[in-house]
């Protein structure tokens, strides 16, 4: 949600009266008693904007945590992946800018790799976003459909039940970090005695598939890569 910003000078210069409309030192004058009430403008426009999820940073942020009951403090930080050179055998590359599953983050001077270090803001969005799950869901597959889309921001979710568990594809390519929290975390939640499979993710617009899920495309062709659909990335 973004909130419409009023200009009160231009506002109130709208409504001279036409035969004051030339009048530099009414205008002036008008202008410099609306000058705060432009800045109280963008501070309200601020605090309206910024109190979503997907909007607040720093401390308003944490104040979303602290409703939900998910902290910003967390104590793996050796499962992500941060970016490095060449000789550090664990390190990450730049990554492109098609595909957020290739490449690392860059650490904060500072930051542990190890043990309890603080969540970056969209790192901790995710974990404010996986614990309203939590605290609301019934697991029933529409509700896990419903709730990973709103959880990776996406439209598209494959769900496949099994007997004793259920396969789930997310229409999204994910970084390598969001992949370590879905697959070294139990943040999201799950249906108890129930094993969950994360197999896949893919490009939600041009993806490859067999015959029977609607949107997807086919192998396409040697002549023609344009034809063909880009294959999903295992997330495991």
């Amino acid at each position: 949600m973004i909130s419409k910003v009023i200009n009160h000078k231009e506002k109130a210069e709208s409504r001279l009266a036409t035969e004051y409309r030339d009048s530099v030192r009414l205008i002036g004058y008008i202008r410099s008693l609306l000058y705060d009430a432009n800045n109280l403008e963008q501070v309200f426009k601020d605090i309206v904007d910024n109190r979503w999820i997907e909007t607040a940073s720093g401390v308003n942020l944490d104040i979303l945590g602290s409703i939900v009951g998910q902290s910003r403090e967390f104590i793996d930080a050796e499962i992500f992946d941060y970016f490095g050179f060449f000789d550090n055998p664990i390190a990450q590359s730049f990554g492109t800018v098609d595909d957020p599953g290739i490449g690392g983050r860059f650490r904060i001077i500072g930051e542990p790799t190890q043990g309890l270090r603080q969540l970056s803001d969209d790192e901790y969005r995710l974990f404010i976003k996986a614990r309203i799950i939590k605290n609301t869901t019934s697991s029933t597959p529409e509700e896990i459909i419903s709730l990973l889309g709103f959880l990776f921001d996406t439209d598209l979710i494959l769900f496949t039940d099994g007997n004793t568990s259920y396969d789930i594809s997310i229409g999204k390519r994910l970084s390598l970090n969001e992949k370590s929290i879905i697959t070294k975390t139990n943040i999201i939640p799950k249906t108890a005695g129930v094993r969950v499979n994360y197999t896949t993710n893919f490009d939600p617009v041009n993806f490859f598939s067999f015959k029977g899920v609607p949107g997807s495309l086919g192998f396409g062709s040697v002549n023609n890569t344009e034809l063909g659909g880009r294959f999903g990335q295992l997330i495991f």
